[in-house]
C-alpha cells in the first residue's frame, strides 16, 4: 500500500522589470510515500515507524489502553500518557517516544522487595530462622522465579496484558520466547509496577502486587512461578538420564 500526498508552493511573482504585469502560479507535485516492506530507492510512510507489525497505531485511543485500564481498575489508576508508556518499549520507533526502562527498572526493585518480605515472612521450621523468619529460602527456586521474567511474561500473556504493547522483533513469528515478547512482556510487567508506584507510592504498590498480581484470581504468580520451578526439575532430571 502506499499513500500520495501534495506539496503546494506558495504564490510566486514573475516580472522582468517593474511596470510589466507578473504571472502568478502554484505549482504542484506529488510525493509518493510507500508502505510495507522497504524498497530501494522509495521514501517510506514514516506512519508506519509508529505501527506495530499486528497494525496497532501509536496513539492515546481507549482501545489501546483499554487492555491496562481494566487491569488496574480506579484503584490503581494511572495517567493515559503514562499506560501509553509503560506499553512502549525502547525498540519501537527508534526510542523517539517515551518508552518504559526507567519506569522497568522501578518496578523491578519494588517487585524483588515484595517479594523478598513475602518469602521471608513464610511459616517456617528452619531452625537457622531468625525471630520466625526463614533467610534461607531466599536462594530457592522458587524464591527467584516468583519475581522472575520468565513468570511475569506468562502472567501477562495469561491476563491479556501484552495483547497491545509497542516494540520491535526482528522476528514476530518465532514464537512468544525465540520472538523476545516474553523478556518484553515481562518488562511491561515490572514498568507497570513502576508506574503505579510513581503515580500512588510504595505501600499502594505492594497493595497492588499482592491484590492484582499474587492474588490474581485468575492464574496467580505464585502459581505460574510453581509450575515454572516443577519443568525446571523435571527438564534437569531429564538431562541427567540422558548424560
Amino acid at each position: 500500500m502506499s499513500s500520495i500526498r501534495q506539496l503546494v508552493i506558495p504564490n510566486r511573482l514573475i516580472g522582468l522589470k517593474s511596470g510589466i504585469s507578473c504571472t502568478s502560479y502554484i505549482p504542484v507535485r506529488n510525493i509518493y510515500l510507500h508502505k510495507g516492506s522497504r524498497v530501494a530507492g522509495l521514501k517510506r510512510d514514516p506512519k508506519e515507524a509508529f505501527t506495530t507489525y499486528n497494525g496497532y497505531q501509536y496513539e492515546l485511543s481507549e482501545s489501546n489502553l483499554k487492555p491496562i485500564k481494566e487491569f488496574l481498575t480506579q484503584k490503581y489508576h494511572i495517567s493515559d500518557e503514562l499506560i501509553l508508556q509503560v506499553l512502549t518499549h525502547k525498540s519501537f520507533g527508534n526510542g523517539i517516544k517515551p518508552y518504559n526502562e526507567k519506569l522497568s527498572a522501578m518496578g523491578s526493585k519494588i517487585l524483588s522487595l515484595f517479594f523478598t518480605k513475602f518469602v521471608v515472612n513464610k511459616p517456617s521450621n528452619n531452625e537457622l530462622a531468625i525471630n520466625g523468619k526463614n533467610l534461607d529460602v531466599l536462594g530457592s527456586p522458587m524464591a527467584k522465579e516468583l519475581g522472575g521474567r520468565y513468570a511475569l511474561g506468562v502472567f501477562a500473556k495469561n491476563h491479556n496484558l501484552n495483547s497491545i504493547m509497542f516494540w520491535k522483533s526482528s522476528s514476530h513469528t518465532v514464537g512468544f520466547l525465540n520472538s523476545g515478547e516474553l523478556k518484553v512482556s515481562a518488562q511491561m510487567m515490572y514498568a507497570l509496577i513502576g508506574a503505579v508506584t510513581l503515580s500512588h507510592g510504595k505501600l499502594v504498590a505492594e497493595e497492588f502486587i499482592q491484590e492484582k498480581i499474587l492474588n490474581s484470581n485468575d492464574t496467580p504468580l505464585e502459581d505460574i512461578a510453581s509450575t515454572v520451578v516443577e519443568s525446571n526439575i523435571e527438564r534437569k532430571r531429564k538431562q541427567k538420564e540422558t548424560v
